[in-house]
């Protein structure tokens, strides 16, 4: 018997989806949307607009909403669940660009779930805002700092002994401070410091967690390119992790999830043989502090630190 939350899960082996689109463009304005219906009735609509304001001010509107019983397997609308369901919201953003080199973009995003949904036994709504300022130093540089407030619904430890437990409020407050330079043609650096507080409850403590990153990437010639990252990260708890995009071999992703107190490095280097063949070889090692083994169950690792190595060759025809 599936659980409350999963009332409206998809069941069964097929699944029709129909819908239409439209586009019309107005003077300096852009209106858009899609609407959809899929087997069982549900209805998923995303519609919004883009305007340009002046010749420095860009504004976007966009309304959402999906069933808990919509489903598209290959949908990949806006929206804060994983997927298109069981949700309605409306996102504004601005973009202003007050003097030459200087940026500054904003957002507020209001979403709702009208059903349950993981970690959030009721019906529940959130809030999701970030400011942004950037500037360009140079045609190679460019320095920004973002910060971000979001309040999300989620089952507290105190209501899960309920019948129908409540969810309260998750705030998260996060702060990023990014630089990405290029010196010369064949040097490229970037360093991130990025951290996070967030709080369950007024009546509980905050927890937080950051990391520190500087990456390089050095050009040796036309056939050797090397890309390189060392990482300090220290948070209190899972929640408070931290993730931070790596660059890795061909087609595949590299997002790993940094928590306890630690170091992350990894190196990554591109050999092109010929037009045909290219090596991709890469290492990885994250290692922990006050830890006697990593991961858990049949990944357990004896000792405080995790490697991982790959290779990857191709051959284009």
């Amino acid at each position: 018997m599936l659980s409350q939350n999963n009332r409206f899960e998809f069941s069964g082996q097929n699944n029709l989806a129909l819908g239409l689109h439209y586009s019309y463009v107005w003077r300096n304005l852009l209106l858009f949307g899609e609407s959809a219906r899929s087997t069982g009735g549900g209805l998923g609509t995303v519609n919004g607009l883009l305007a340009s304001l002046g010749p420095r001010v860009d504004a976007a509107v966009l309304v959402r909403h999906y069933d808990a019983n919509f489903h598209t397997f290959y949908g990949n609308a806006l929206s804060e669940n994983t997927r298109n369901i069981n949700e309605s919201g409306l996102y504004l953003g601005l973009k202003i660009r007050p003097v030459a080199r200087w940026e500054i973009s904003t957002y507020l995003d209001q979403f709702r779930f009208p059903w349950l949904r993981y970690r959030a036994g009721a019906p529940s709504r959130g809030d999701d805002a970030l400011l942004r300022v950037a500037f360009t130093p140079s045609k190679t540089s460019l320095l920004y700092a973002q910060y971000r407030a979001r309040l999300k619904p989620r089952d507290l430890s105190s209501s899960l002994g309920r019948p129908v437990p409540l969810p309260g409020q998750q705030l998260r407050h996060s702060l990023l401070l990014y630089y990405d330079t290029q010196p010369t043609t064949r040097l490229g650096l970037r360093t991130r410091l990025q951290a996070s507080r967030l709080r369950d409850d007024d009546a509980l403590p905050w927890r937080s967690g950051y990391v520190l990153s500087q990456d390089a990437t050095v050009q040796l010639g036309r056939r050797v390119a090397l890309t390189a990252r060392y990482a300090l990260f220290d948070t209190d708890d899972y929640d408070t992790r931290q993730y931070v995009f790596e660059t890795d071999v061909l087609y595949a992703i590299s997002v790993p999830a940094l928590y306890g107190q630690g170091t992350r490095a990894y190196a990554l280097a591109q050999f092109t043989f010929s037009k045909h063949f290219t090596l991709w070889l890469r290492y990885a090692n994250t290692s922990y502090r006050h830890q006697a083994t990593v991961g858990s169950g049949l990944e357990e690792i004896r000792g405080a630190a995790r490697s991982e190595v790959k290779a990857q060759l191709r051959y284009r025809m």
